[in-house]
């Protein structure tokens, strides 16, 4: 049986490079906060989408009336809330979305959504980053077959989602053609300008 596909916005970082909220940021010419343009790519593939947040964080502008879920206390990092996540619907496979990044296209996001309908036994579909071949944990699905792996890890230390996908020995998608800057974050403010394509 296929599992569900359900979206989930990392949002719960403290943003302390940039000094403001990241999810709450307009960076492209549309209008839309990072959180808002993520959620539209998530809903548009997913059939239902959460964000994930720290205890006690407020939704970021453009993710009111979105379902929140807490951050797991079993972990550190994102993968506190990918294990949230998990934690609500064991089942699901999660194409999980970092808020800071503002040029993932709709076509990156359906082909990781393409491959792992597949192949839906597979815990993770991820793509390796142009720049150095490492594995995006960010922009990727987590089959529920991920779960046991993730735990785990969890249960040793290991709370990178990048290190344990290294460590599984996954095989790696490469972006499709054009999509260089995809995977390309925004964690100061010296970013924006750098990393800024000509006509957002």
């Amino acid at each position: 049986m296929t599992s569900p596909i359900y979206g989930l916005l990392l949002a719960g970082g403290q943003s302390s490079r940039m000094g403001r909220d990241k999810a709450s940021m307009i960076i492209r010419g549309d209008g839309l906060t990072q959180a808002r343009r993520a959620l539209g790519l998530l809903e548009s593939l997913c059939e239902r989408t959460y964000i994930s947040l720290r205890e006690g964080q407020s939704a970021p502008q453009g993710g009111e009336g979105v379902p929140v879920l807490r951050d797991s206390g079993d972990a550190k990092g994102p993968l506190c809330g990918i294990l949230a996540a998990f934690r609500e619907v064991p089942a699901a496979a999660w194409l999980v979305m970092a808020c800071d990044l503002p040029f993932v296209t709709p076509e990156v996001l359906a082909r990781l959504v393409e491959c792992h309908r597949e192949q839906p036994g597979q815990p993770f579909v991820a793509y390796a980053d142009s720049h150095d071949g490492l594995p995006e944990p960010l922009c990727a699905i987590y089959g529920p077959a991920a779960l046991p792996i993730l735990q785990k890890h969890a249960a040793r230390g290991n709370f990178s989602p990048r290190r344990i996908m290294i460590e599984e020995h996954i095989v790696f998608l490469d972006l499709p053609a054009g999509s260089a800057a995809s995977l390309s974050n925004i964690n100061a403010p010296q970013d924006i300008a750098a990393l800024s394509p000509a006509g957002c």
